[in-house]
């Protein structure tokens, strides 16, 4: 049924957008947007088609959003306002908390899901009771897979530090690198997979309540569904893609609003809070001192034109100095 666009304060319970259901409702979707006009449109089109004969509630945490982001939601979305941007893992929980489907679908703005999607994710974990999450295989805007992107197992710190020091980029086709991202896997039925990207990740209701809320210190983004695929798979929990599940990911709906020197500020900052959380204080260390030598190396290859060029020399250069600066500070007590 069709229904007024309203926007909620942060203490106010979310209704549910489609139709009054005879029990539980099977789905709760939560979508969280920061300056997502270009995205969000095209992504609640999909919905319908993707959920099928699901019963479901969809719910927008937008981040103050600066664009038209509200208005190009139309009229069939219950959307709760942030007077900030309190992050992607802050708006999750929020709607969380306000929505009652047995199952959550964290949903990234800037996906387009496939007819049925969602009702055959809902069936197979409704068909396997002992795994906790499913996901979609993503595509990206011309239908070329994004498995690179999107499938990977739990980082260690060895892969933590290959990232810092840039060796997946020079060396792509290195044995732990290929590890790491799945490159081995056959994506011809489910299968268990250790860290899918939450771009579009669905979760039992029971065990987002029993493993908690992400956590909200991996802020505005980056990391924390990392960390929650490591806290599932610490209670016990399996994840799976459904390779017969399709979704498009569009990328870059937060990444074209954030300035590169901000973003790797950003990304190298919650990379080392995810190493404090799950590693050794001693591993820790490790990976903030080879944040810093990285950035040492990307500033001469930067000033060089070798490192991200399009930005700009003195630009990059700049940038990777100010990360330096800021892990050989420790992020200022992060």
């Amino acid at each position: 049924m069709a229904k007024a666009t309203r926007q909620l304060s942060s203490d106010q319970p979310a209704p549910m957008l489609r139709g009054i259901a005879t029990g539980p409702l099977d789905l709760s979707i939560a979508i969280v947007t920061w300056n997502s006009e270009r995205w969000i449109e095209r992504c609640l089109q999909s919905l319908q088609a993707a959920c099928g004969r699901l019963e479901y509630e969809v719910v927008v945490y937008d981040n103050a959003s600066s664009d038209a982001t509200l208005a190009a939601m139309g009229k069939d979305v219950e959307v709760i306002r942030g007077a900030v941007n309190d992050g992607f893992a802050a708006g999750v929980n929020r709607v969380a908390s306000r929505t009652s489907g047995r199952y959550l679908f964290l949903l990234n703005p800037d996906c387009e899901l496939s007819p049925r999607t969602l009702e055959i994710l809902v069936e197979f974990l409704d068909e396997n009771p002992a795994i906790a999450a499913a996901a979609p295989l993503l595509s990206d805007e011309a239908g070329e897979s994004q498995r690179e992107f999107q499938l990977r197992r739990l980082p260690t710190l060895a892969t933590l530090i290959s990232e810092a020091f840039g060796i997946d980029k020079l060396f792509p086709d290195n044995p732990m690198t290929a590890r790491y991202r799945y490159r081995e896997l056959e994506l011809t039925h489910p299968q268990p997979v250790e860290q899918p990207a939450a771009a579009a990740l669905l979760v039992r209701r029971e065990v987002f309540t029993e493993v908690g809320p992400l956590d909200e210190r991996f802020t505005p983004a980056w990391f924390e569904d990392v960390d929650y695929c490591r806290r599932l798979a610490a209670a016990g929990k399996t994840i799976f893609v459904v390779p017969a599940a399709r979704a498009r990911h569009f990328g870059g709906a937060s990444l074209e609003h954030v300035p590169f020197a901000e973003f790797i500020a950003l990304w190298y900052r919650n990379m080392w809070l995810y190493a404090r959380k799950w590693h050794t204080p001693g591993e820790a260390e490790v990976l903030r001192w080879a944040i810093v030598f990285g950035m040492l190396l990307r500033i001469p290859l930067a000033l060089a034109g070798l490192a991200n060029r399009h930005l700009g020399r003195l630009h990059a250069a700049r940038a990777y100095a100010g990360v330096m600066r800021k892990a050989f500070a420790r992020w200022s007590g992060v």
